[in-house]
């Protein structure tokens, strides 16, 4: 009979494993004891650097020796605050949660200001090359009504010309003085008709070059058209997704699809892969939060699941630290009675719950320990190469 996997059930803070994916933490800033990133680093009179609560907790087990060199260490006198190595992980957690920002939004081009591609139909904006997209997608409509309004403008100037045509051509052929002739009795009614083939002829090259001039117009109108259609369809859906996710109520349900390559990843490069959930908010005005995903660093046959805040649009008006409920449920496919559950507070006096000062917070917090890789492949986790994370947010 199936069991629940066991595994470690204490939520905790935990930091980002690796502030840049292609270079590993420096030695400096990792704890000797956890072999983690710093928190709250203390040096001693040895000239070590120790986490404040990892060095405590050795001191009262292991007789009040140094872990390095094993000099006696006094819990009072021989530990000091290290602030000049706080301020340097501060300042690589800022960097790293840019970073994040920016392979979160994709691949930006930070060139110079570009305008608009409907500038031809009355759109006169100018602005970055980066925020062209977001342009396009939220003046869809706007766009639409001017090349709606360009199309019925060329529509009624055509008609326009056409009857003009037909009524200068009538001209040429009003009838001139009948039976009137020359000083020699020559009837002089060549001349005139010699006239009107040369005016007809100069006006059918006038209406050949306009009516191609018309056609070049038409085919950018049809094109501009067909590059709405598709953007629109595009933007509609990711407009769709954003709405949904702003409006859940707190409720992410994460779907992460090609899981059995992305645990390899994972495996093979702990502190560089990890994946992180869409971003969620608890109300349309409330609180933003995503979810990550990677191996624990402290038992690298496990995985870590933690959520972390993000920048919202309305931080100013909430109140920080952010209190409430998060629960984690994964569900299992085969044996519905083995979801795994999990329900933790929010503790105010963790980083992690403060407002967010860049895009992410690199503080998480959640369960290092989850789940073992080896129950999430063969306990009915994983169903069509996917797991399937229902978190829930409740502000209390």
């Amino acid at each position: 009979m199936l069991t629940s996997p066991a595994r470690v059930t204490c939520a905790q803070e935990s930091c980002i494993p690796s502030f840049d994916v292609e270079s590993k933490l420096e030695a400096r800033f990792e704890c000797p004891i956890c072999l983690q990133c710093l928190q709250d680093p203390l040096l001693t009179s040895c000239g070590h650097r120790f986490c404040k609560e990892c060095i405590n907790a050795w001191l009262k087990q292991k007789g009040g020796t140094c872990p390095v060199d094993g000099q006696v260490l006094n819990e009072e006198t021989d530990l000091f605050p290290d602030n000049f190595t706080r301020r340097e992980i501060n300042d690589l957690e800022e960097r790293a949660s840019q970073n994040h920002s920016q392979k979160d939004d994709g691949d930006v081009n930070h060139g110079g200001m570009v305008e608009c591609n409907f500038r031809d139909v009355g759109c006169l904006e100018t602005l970055p090359e980066k925020d062209l997209p977001t342009h396009l997608e939220t003046h869809l409509h706007s766009h639409l009504s001017l090349l709606s309004a360009a199309y019925g403008k060329l529509k009624i100037s055509v008609q326009n010309q056409q009857m003009a045509t037909k009524s200068h051509e009538a001209s040429f052929w009003d009838p001139g003085t009948k039976g009137h002739s020359g000083e020699n009795g020559v009837c002089e009614e060549s001349s005139p008709w010699q006239g009107l083939m040369r005016s007809l002829y100069e006006r059918i090259v006038v209406l050949e070059q306009r009516n191609h001039e018309q056609e070049i117009q038409l085919e950018n109108l049809k094109r501009q058209l067909s590059s709405v259609s598709a953007t629109s369809s595009a933007g509609i859906e990711r407009l769709s997704q954003d709405l949904s996710l702003k409006y859940c109520g707190g409720v992410l349900v994460w779907t992460v699809s090609d899981i059995s390559e992305k645990l390899e990843k994972m495996l093979s490069l702990p502190n560089a892969f990890m994946e992180y959930s869409p971003s969620f908010y608890t109300s349309p005005s409330g609180y933003r939060f995503c979810a990550r995903l990677n191996i624990s660093p402290k038992e690298r046959d496990h995985l870590a699941l933690l959520i972390h805040l993000k920048r919202g649009d309305n931080d100013q008006f909430l109140d920080w630290p952010f209190s409430g409920r998060i629960s984690f449920t994964l569900i299992n496919h085969l044996y519905p009675h083995l979801h795994l559950h999990e329900t933790m507070m929010s503790r105010p006096e963790l980083d992690a719950f403060k407002r967010p000062i860049a895009d992410l917070n690199p503080r998480g917090f959640g369960y290092t320990e989850f789940l073992s890789v080896y129950d999430l492949r063969h306990q009915g986790f994983i169903y069509d190469n996917r797991i399937v994370i229902k978190i829930q947010v409740q502000c209390v």
